[in-house]
């Protein structure tokens, strides 16, 4: 790794972007602050590289579209889900960008170099942050003068505390008001204030070290290296390989598994109703078990076929030809699995609605279908571009999830299902956040009529009654649950100023709030 003497300017520049931070975050909701920070730390990064003259490494920049997405997207969604997964991918994505900045290509990751590489990036940026406060002098001015200037500074003090002690207790005595204040300066009640000033200032600095450090790593990492684990992990298969024929018999008896469950899966689950109901079951309950076993089943045999990819021993074309023939055979009746799981999660919801648990996991099994694909296609051409299609299959998941909006979603299909069954569970869409306040409002305008008695969520929560055992108390109609949670998010939010900060301005929460309160002011 070649080093260069970074820009004193660097330094300062990380120092506002500590000073953002805490402006932008300190007590203040998520909102449109975390788009505004990530812009600034790219136009930051962006600047540093024209101080340094140093180019960009353009094959990389795309990554900066998704990192920028999903900033924006933790402004427009408020579902806690979506917000703590999107500021993990920013954190994560901010690791990439810096350490791709200037070389390498993102497309040549190793597995273990992308799974490690944002905690090397915050080790690397926490030691080169030294040399950069080093440059820009601040070390240099505090070493020449701080010394110097602090001891009389002490001394003084201490000579002047007994001198102090006397004309206080004088002055007291004296004037009762001035006594108060020293009663009242005594109490410390100060030091709450003195305490949040020094947490927020070590925030701020502990934000520009690192920043610093990052972004002299982006400009100072010339050549590719190769990690000590991607080395570690590069020579295991040369002392502990699996040999071909081991490998083969475990590939052949999965296969075998995986064909007997598939010829089920035909004759009993795609069959139709009659198989299932000659075998002694109805179709409803054979079918609607299974959907998240056979989605573990999916990852499992993916993470067995990389490892065995990895440690496996293939030394003649005609043995990599059938390990990949056994792999591929592995992959597609996988493949069936994942259909067995989509006819499965059909039912789970037809019977019992749309949760938040269950479209997460349904989105994750399209993305792991392609994830399956591109890792057949990449076995037989391209191993080595595997890890970068699993990147950006990890990102479309996300970004099918942020665009698709699941809370909005799942009010929406759950009052679908209520116009066809009058079965809807209150209890739980009240739960979600203020992306499904639209919706909840279009619930309780057909519920108006609905007179079935619901056992209320603070009753649910504490005594886990049965309807039939509820006290009276403790039973409500859909609209009156509906209308008592609304306006009591409303209430919350008309109470609590903290979300009304510039700062934490947020698409959902704002909306929620304009159509709560022309719903409750009418």
């Amino acid at each position: 790794m070649k080093k260069t003497t970074p820009s004193p300017h660097i330094f300062w520049l990380a120092l506002a972007l500590g000073w953002l931070f805490d402006w932008f975050f300190y007590g203040n909701p998520l909102g449109i602050s975390l788009l505004l920070f990530v812009g600034l730390a790219l136009a930051v990064l962006a600047a540093g590289g024209g101080l340094e003259r140093v180019r960009v490494a353009g094959c990389n920049l795309w990554l900066w579209l998704p990192l920028l997405f999903f900033a924006g997207m933790a402004f427009v969604r408020a579902n806690p889900f979506l917000t703590t997964m999107n500021v993990l991918a920013v954190l994560i994505l901010l690791s990439y960008a810096a350490f791709y900045f200037a070389n390498g290509r993102l497309s040549t990751l190793t597995l273990t170099h992308a799974a490690v590489l944002p905690l090397r990036v915050v080790g690397l940026a926490a030691a080169q942050a030294g040399p950069v406060a080093q440059a820009s002098g601040v070390t240099g001015i505090w070493r020449q003068k701080g010394r110097r200037n602090l001891a009389p500074i002490l001394r003084g003090g201490l000579l002047a505390f007994p001198v102090i002690v006397v004309f206080t207790i004088l002055l007291t005595s004296a004037d009762q008001v001035f006594a108060d204040y020293v009663e009242d300066f005594f109490q410390l009640e100060f030091l709450e204030d003195v305490v949040e000033w020094v947490w927020r200032g070590l925030l701020i600095l502990g934000v520009a070290w690192l920043a610093a450090g990052g972004i002299a790593l982006a400009l100072t990492r010339r050549d590719e290296d190769e990690g000590a684990l991607d080395r570690l992990m590069a020579a295991i298969p040369r002392s502990l390989s699996i040999g071909f024929v081991e490998t083969a018999v475990i590939l052949t008896l999965v296969d075998l598994l995986f064909l007997a469950f598939t010829a089920v899966q035909f004759t009993y689950l795609f069959g139709g109703r009659t198989a299932v109901e000659e075998a002694g079951y109805t179709y409803s309950e054979y079918a609607r078990r299974g959907f998240f076993e056979l989605v573990a089943v999916a990852v499992l045999s993916l993470s067995l076929s990389i490892f065995l990819n990895w440690l496996a021993r293939r030394e003649t074309k005609r043995q990599l030809g059938w390990f990949n023939g056994l792999v591929s055979l592995l992959v597609g009746l996988v493949g069936v699995m994942l259909a067995s799981a989509l006819q499965r999660m059909r039912l789970y919801e037809s019977a019992f609605g749309y949760t938040e648990l269950r479209l997460i996991v349904f989105v994750f099994l399209g993305w792991l279908a392609v994830t399956l694909v591109w890792f057949l296609l990449t076995l037989w051409t391209r191993p080595d571009r595997f890890v970068i299609g699993a990147m950006l299959a990890a990102m479309g998941f996300l970004a099918t999830m942020n665009l698709i909006n699941p809370d909005a979603l799942i009010v929406g299909r759950n009052l679908a299902r209520y116009r066809a069954t009058n079965d809807l569970d209150v209890t739980y869409l009240i739960t979600l956040s203020d992306d499904a306040v639209p919706g909840l409002v279009r619930a309780l305008t057909l519920t108006a009529n609905d007179q079935q008695q619901l056992i209320r969520p603070e009753c649910n929560y504490y005594y886990r009654y049965d309807r039939a055992g509820a006290p009276e108390e403790c039973l409500g109609i859909p609209s009156e649950i509906l209308s008592d949670e609304l306006n009591g998010r409303f209430t919350q939010m008309k109470e609590d100023e903290a979300w009304r900060q510039w700062q934490s301005f947020h698409f959902s929460r704002w909306r929620s709030f304009a159509l709560l309160s022309r719903l409750f002011r009418a």
